[in-house]
């Protein structure tokens, strides 16, 4: 009896495993997406502190001392470093993306296949429609990361406020 219960632990152990892993390819998909806007955004802040760092070169002068041009240095150095780990922490979000993706896709696929009434023709559109967000992952993949400013944001909402603004004037004067 000992025996035959010291073989079904490690079987009911790797099942419960198995259904785990199982039950949650969409929660880690979005785990996952999650993790790839986090990403972005370290690469982001890491990219706006490679530019401060690359001013502070700039700002260098024929004053400057030798200490100035070194501390700017090793501020870009350090910067640069920052920039390339959150960049290949990005793309590994990015991969566990699609994998993801892929997984859910294969799932559904699965399904598919289970439902022997469904038409050639609903299968398709089905699939087509759970093939959308495996195309957009792999997209992603391939795509580099647009970082918005904040002062950028403001500075077209203000022009755009006061540009509107200039028009309303100039066209309550041509009214009056």
């Amino acid at each position: 009896m000992l025996m035959l219960s010291s073989r079904v632990f490690p079987a009911v152990l790797v099942l419960g495993l198995a259904l785990a892993a199982c039950q949650s390819v969409e929660k880690k998909a979005v785990t996952d997406q999650v993790k790839v806007v986090s990403d972005s955004g370290l690469v982001c802040n890491a990219t706006a502190e490679v530019e401060k760092a690359l001013d502070k070169i700039d700002a260098l002068t024929p004053a400057s001392t030798v200490a100035d041009a070194e501390s700017a240095g090793e501020s870009l150095k350090k910067a640069l470093a920052t920039l390339d780990k959150a960049e290949v922490e990005l793309q590994a979000s990015k991969l566990n993306e699609y994998r993801d993706q892929v997984a859910i896709y294969e799932k559904f696929v699965g399904q598919i296949r289970q439902n022997k009434t469904m038409t050639l023709e609903e299968a398709a559109q089905q699939l087509k429609a759970q093939a959308a967000p495996v195309i957009a992952a792999h997209e992603q993949l391939s795509e580099t990361t647009d970082c918005i400013e904040v002062e950028e944001l403001m500075d077209s909402d203000n022009q755009a406020s006061s540009g509107k603004s200039k028009d309303d004037a100039s066209g309550k004067a041509d009214s009056e």
